[in-house]
């Protein structure tokens, strides 16, 4: 399966700084400034697990506690190369869809392109439950109370400014049905989010650390989940 890095100028940037200071330590022959640019390549190598291994982790974890039936339908904003949606899929038969809905930028997450997810769907053989469309997370392409699940792995922190992330928190809550579930994993913004559901609504908010799977660098996701 096809995996992107999630803002891969960020690690890139970890692991050259990282770089350039071993080699300024080894030219300076002074111990203490190999600190720095240690702690910048664990940074670069931690955020590289958790985007391209640790994430699929908890992913995985989530989706088997979310007691999904295998006819619902779930909503994937920011679906990215379909970490959740093709976690969410193989739980699923006929009539039961997961839909992935990105704008497919390749600043968010490297190759981040429809063609490569739906070739991760296919290779998966889950082309029967699952439709990626292209759309924005704050103008959502569906009626009212249609999914039973709405699902987003850090996409949302994407959305700027404020008053569209509380858009794209009010759509996401929109399209759900009455009891249904929605879950966020995020690095950022989690307390706006959790603000905002209460606000409209929602029942039996809670938040959760991740773990060391869901380290960015120094950045945790933590895991959002609320019923309608």
């Amino acid at each position: 399966m096809k995996k992107g890095i999630d803002a891969p100028l960020v690690p890139i940037l970890f692991l050259l700084g990282g770089i350039v200071g071993v080699i300024t330590a080894i030219i300076s022959k002074d111990w203490t400034n190999y600190i720095f640019p240690i702690i910048f390549l664990l940074f670069g190598g931690l955020y590289l697990h958790t985007s391209l291994w640790g994430k699929y982790k908890i992913i995985r974890r989530v989706v088997r506690e979310m007691d999904l039936s295998s006819e619902a339908q779930v909503l994937d904003l920011g679906t990215g190369h379909g970490a959740f949606l093709l976690e969410v899929a193989q739980q699923l038969k006929t009539p039961g869809k997961v839909i992935g809905l990105d704008i497919w930028n390749q600043g968010d997450q490297s190759g981040n392109a429809i063609e490569v997810t739906q070739r991760n769907v296919e290779q998966l053989g889950v082309s029967d439950v699952s439709e990626l469309v292209t759309g924005n997370m704050v103008k959502l392409p569906f009626e009212n109370n249609v999914f039973d699940r709405v699902v987003a792995s850090l996409s949302i922190h994407n959305v700027k400014p404020r008053s569209s992330r509380e858009k794209a928190i009010d759509e996401a809550y929109r399209v759900l049905k009455p009891e249904g579930q929605l879950v966020i994993l995020d690095i950022e913004h989690v307390g706006e989010y959790r603000n905002r559901l209460t606000e409209l609504g929602a029942s039996a908010v809670r938040v959760e650390h991740a773990g060391i799977n869901g380290m960015y660098a120094a950045l945790s996701t933590r895991i959002l989940i609320a019923k309608k």
